[in-house]
């Protein structure tokens, strides 16, 4: 049972760059917040300086705040990958060694009539190898559903630019990669098919409708942005604890 410490492991670094990228997603927000209210802003004793507007639009554009949370994005994409991995690799198959009386196990399956699964007898006292597999699937389905949030946040908040003190809006499509080779990344881990990672549940194919060059999100939709990442709406993380707990009970071992 070796994958459910690399569980713990991508689980905690998706939630550490989950928090590492809050502020950096506050910063975006607030600096595209700002941004729009440039035109009305006083600037007091600052109006007549020639082309302070402009320049304080750019300096808005905030474009390391942008690279950082891509960073952030990628680094929990790479973690899932982990988990996804990791939660796959929980059985353990007879290695086939006709000419040895010691038995042996891999992770590779040689005989197709051993499922790996020991029979669905109890690893250590109570839990079978379905059983650890069904925790491992439930995390794996949580932070899923939050990448593909995320995702779809990260494409909003990139899709507005500024340049010069005029407003650009340059609307990113789901299947855009959000940085070199995360749809190698994506697909190695079955996210990704036809050349696309899947939307959210419930979410129609044309997310991009209301975001058009010149339509802009408003203030309160970038609020709503912001409170959906920095609530981590789609972790549960009482479960997480309670699952890892249990894990832990049962092998008798502190994963950290």
């Amino acid at each position: 049972m070796v994958a459910y410490p690399r569980c713990q492991g991508a689980v905690s670094i998706t939630l550490s760059a989950t928090f590492d990228s809050r502020s950096q997603t506050s910063n975006l927000v607030n600096a595209h917040i700002s941004r729009m209210g440039m035109p009305a802003m006083d600037l007091g004793v600052l109006k007549d300086m020639p082309g302070i507007r402009d320049k304080a639009s750019s300096k808005l554009a905030c474009r390391e705040y942008c690279d950082i949370l891509v960073s952030s994005y990628k680094i929990m994409v790479r973690a899932l990958c982990c988990l996804v991995k990791a939660s796959s690799s929980m059985r353990c198959f007879s290695k086939v060694s006709p000419n040895d009386s010691v038995a042996q196990f891999s992770e590779q399956q040689d005989d197709l009539n051993d499922s790996g699964d020991s029979g669905g007898a109890p690893v250590f006292k109570w839990f079978s190898i379905l059983e650890f597999e069904s925790f491992a699937q439930e995390l794996v389905e949580m932070f899923v559903s939050d990448l593909k949030l995320k995702r779809l946040l990260v494409l909003e908040l990139l899709s507005v630019t500024f340049k010069e003190g005029v407003e650009h809006q340059t609307v990113l499509d789901w299947g855009d990669e959000l940085y070199d080779g995360e749809s190698n990344e994506l697909q190695s881990i079955g996210l990704q098919s036809g050349g696309t990672c899947p939307l959210p549940e419930n979410w129609c194919t044309d997310i991009s409708g209301s975001r058009r060059p010149g339509n802009p999100p408003s203030y309160e939709v970038l609020q709503v942005y912001l409170t959906a990442w920095l609530a981590n709406v789609n972790i549960n993380n009482s479960r997480i604890g309670e699952i890892f707990e249990l894990v832990e009970e049962e092998m008798k071992i502190k994963f950290s």
